[in-house]
């Protein structure tokens, strides 16, 4: 039989089951802890005994269905608002990309144009100075 200890306070119960103070008040109060107080004395004053919150942790049932299955109503609104957000998603991206596509198209229009002006640069003047001696 396991060790039975005697937790005095609501903040080492909480630190008994790894919790927070408020999570194992809203646990004794909806959930049904194991949590005693002792006659006489306030609200406040409360204590556990470590043997019967093993007991009652054993006896929780596990959460084995998906947050899908136990409220459907607020999951369709969840997914509805998330599929709204991918979609103005969608279409950020796919007005990113045109403007991407027609920026490409700009700078490769200016790069055809500088190289042609290189090419002319580079082009020797002689051929042009043949033609003018010719005439003469």
């Amino acid at each position: 039989m396991a060790e039975r200890r005697i937790l005095n306070s609501w903040k080492e119960i909480a630190t008994y089951l790894g919790r927070g103070v408020r999570t194992v008040q809203r646990w004794e109060a909806q959930l049904g802890l194991p949590v005693h107080r002792p006659a006489g004395k306030d609200h406040s004053a409360v204590l556990a005994f470590s043997s019967e919150l093993d007991q009652w942790l054993d006896r929780r049932p596990l959460r084995t269905t998906s947050s899908f299955e136990t409220s459907p109503a607020l999951d369709i609104a969840l997914l509805q608002s998330l599929l709204d957000k991918a979609e103005v998603l969608l279409q950020r991206c796919e007005t990113l990309l045109l403007r991407h596509e027609e920026l490409s198209n700009r700078v490769s229009a200016i790069a055809e144009i500088l190289n042609d002006e290189q090419l002319h640069k580079d082009q020797p003047k002689t051929s042009s100075r043949r033609v003018e001696a010719g005439a003469a």
